[in-house]
């Protein structure tokens, strides 16, 4: 195959483009950003259950042991439900919860998925409103 001198001035441009503007990455896509979130704080939140049903009540479980993280979920990309200020990722981390995907395998997993984007979304939305308040 022949590559065109103009399409391989594009790829140029582009190529050199995206270098420039390295330094501007959010932080929240920063894989250098260390939210304040304590590994201790993580480490008791850990094994606290999941439940589908009652993501205020989780929320205050974490937040008792100072577990600020927002939740994290698959799909096309990684997806932070209900956050509308990724900022705070920067500042309290977030957990991804794995198994969440798009890549659904059966009725089943597509309905715990479609429950827990639900619960995601809730969680991070009280979460957000939380943080923004104080």
């Amino acid at each position: 195959m022949k590559i065109s001198m103009r399409l391989l001035s594009i790829i140029f441009v582009f190529l050199f483009s995206t270098s420039v503007y390295s330094d501007e990455i959010p932080c929240w896509m920063n894989p250098d950003t260390v939210p304040e979130t304590t590994q201790l704080a993580v480490l008791k939140t850990y094994l606290l259950p999941i439940n589908l049903d009652s993501p205020g009540k989780d929320l205050e479980a974490r937040v008792k042991h100072q577990d600020y993280r927002f939740i994290t979920i698959g799909g096309f990309g990684i997806g932070y439900p209900g956050l509308s200020n990724k900022e705070f990722l920067c500042k309290y981390g977030s957990r991804y919860i794995m198994g969440t995907s798009d890549a659904l395998e059966s009725k089943e997993h597509s309905r715990l998925t479609h429950e827990f984007s639900r619960y995601a979304k809730e969680y991070n939305m009280a979460l957000e409103r939380k943080l923004s308040a104080q």
